[in-house]
């Protein structure tokens, strides 16, 4: 399965929360090392607790960052800039330590966290980032020499290639998941014959008050439109040809269709297009699309259809599609295989009627 933004930002979202608290966590226990400098001082000792309060200017940044950014590329690196300060607010304590004995100890304390990180973030990312550690180790040590070097890389090396087999199989373990997420997602809300969204999409698309928030704010309208005469084509030719009409229909209708839109199988051989456009022109979008369905099938009939066009206007995205289908079914007794248009004028016929 390729591995792209879409996939990582799941995997992201799916560790969202654990990393956070990882985040603070580490932070505490960061703090925590004060109480090892009393241990090895025999009192608190003043000239390190700069250095051990210092991870609370990276921690507070990315508490801010996090509760307003939902975006990975943005929150991973944050967080191994994390790892990486307490490393080096670590670093910074030792330069006042009596004894670099424990060093070693400490250093694959850290090392631990970076495993946790990994869940969040892309395999390769971690790699790179914890991989970094070492690059930390060695500026470290032109200043501090620590007497436990080698056996820092003899414990560090074999350690970081286990965090990275960890992170390769929690990654991997992620794809199954993420495979049959989205095979849930596809069958919740997209028909299977056709390819389209079904009725499900809709939820997704609009807020708690039912009104439509896809496009951004700009004019929508609603197509409501069905095959002429469909029944006589399953009674004719079998249900099974009816299913080759009607993906005919789709794939001619997607073909034509000129504005960005949401395209669903509303029922049986009933379609629904929301559409980025004004009245004006998804009349003439409308009237497009139906040509083009009389022209164009023909692989087991020629068939036509007949299409009601609204407008949206907020609210309740019901009323637009009843007036839709009011539209549609005074196109249907109006002699099918035609546009029509449910305005003012529309609503004022039916008022002399």
């Amino acid at each position: 399965m390729k591995k792209d933004k879409v996939f990582y930002q799941s995997k992201f979202e799916h560790y969202r929360v654990m990393n956070m608290w990882i985040v603070i966590a580490s932070c505490i226990s960061s703090l925590f090392y004060v109480i090892s400098d009393w241990y090895l001082f025999g009192k608190i000792n003043m000239v390190t607790v700069p250095a051990r309060t210092a991870i609370l200017i990276p921690f507070a940044i990315f508490m801010i960052v996090n509760a307003k950014v939902k975006d990975y590329r943005v929150i991973v690196p944050l967080s191994y800039l994390i790892a990486h300060s307490i490393m080096w607010c670590t670093i910074w304590a030792c330069v006042y330590l009596p004894d670099l004995t424990f060093a070693s100890d400490g250093f694959i304390i850290i090392m631990a966290i970076f495993i946790f990180f990994g869940f969040a973030a892309p395999g390769k990312w971690s790699v790179i980032f914890t991989g970094l550690i070492f690059l930390d180790i060695g500026v470290a040590n032109i200043f501090l020499h620590y007497p436990e070097l080698l056996m820092m890389l003899i414990l560090g090396i074999p350690f970081y290639g286990g965090i990275c087999l960890v992170v390769w199989a929690m990654e991997r373990s992620y794809v199954y998941q993420y495979v049959a997420q989205r095979m849930l997602e596809e069958s919740a809300y997209h028909d299977q014959l056709t390819g389209l969204f079904n009725r499900n999409i809709i939820d997704t698309l609009m807020d708690e008050n039912k009104s439509l928030q896809c496009f951004g704010g700009e004019e929508i309208s609603v197509l409501l439109f069905d095959i002429d005469f469909f029944k006589r084509v399953n009674d004719t030719y079998g249900h099974e040809s009816g299913d080759v009409v009607l993906k005919e229909v789709v794939d001619i209708v997607s073909a034509h269709l000129e504005y960005p839109n949401y395209m669903l199988r509303w029922g049986g051989e009933e379609f629904l297009i929301i559409l980025q456009s004004d009245l004006a022109r998804a009349e003439k979008q409308a009237e497009k699309i139906r040509q083009a369905i009389e022209k164009e099938t023909g692989k087991i009939c020629s068939v036509t259809i007949s299409i009601g066009v609204t407008g949206y206007h907020g609210g309740d995205y019901n009323a637009s599609v009843r007036m839709a289908d009011e539209a549609l079914y005074e196109a249907k007794e109006s002699g099918r295989n035609r546009v029509k248009i449910y305005n003012s004028n529309f609503l004022c016929q039916k008022i002399k009627l």
